[in-house]
This record gives C-alpha cells, structure tokens and sequence, in this order.
C-alpha cells in the first residue's frame, strides 16, 4: 500500500514541468525580448504592438522585474540624452 502512494505521488509530481537554471534564463530572456520588441513597436508608426503572454513557468515577481527592465531599456532607446 505504501509503494501504491509513493508511485502516484511520484508520477503526479512528474506532471508538472521543472525549469533547469539554464531554461529559466531562456525563458525569462525570451519574455524580456518580447516585451522590448512590444515597446519598440508601440513607438513605430505602422507596426503591431501586440502585448505578449504572460509565461506561466515565471512567478508573478520575476514577470514583474522583468517588465520594469524592459521599460527601462525601451525609455533608454527611445531617450539618447
């Protein structure tokens, strides 16, 4: 009985992804540039700016970092004085 509980605890764990080091970066990289390509848009006549969606691996507060970073860097393009 308890090898039974083990297992399907085992295997419902197992549904859930895991983010490596390496593929947090990725992600959070791939949001970061997505987001300053939506902001750099937003500023260009005649482009779509469509916001990107959310990454549901990110927590809310790496998501948010994030967001104010590529706010950051699109205001700094956009402002070279």
């Amino acid at each position: 009985m308890h090898l039974d509980a083990q297992r399907i605890q085992t295997s419902h764990m197992s549904q859930f992804p895991m983010l490596t080091p390496l593929s947090f970066s990725n992600v959070c990289a791939a949001y970061l540039r997505a987001q300053f390509k939506y902001r750099l848009n937003k500023h260009s006549p005649g482009a779509s700016a469509t916001l990107p969606e959310y990454p549901l691996l990110l927590p809310v507060a790496v998501v948010s970092e994030l967001d104010i970073i590529a706010d950051t860097l699109g205001d700094a393009f956009f402002n070279h004085s």
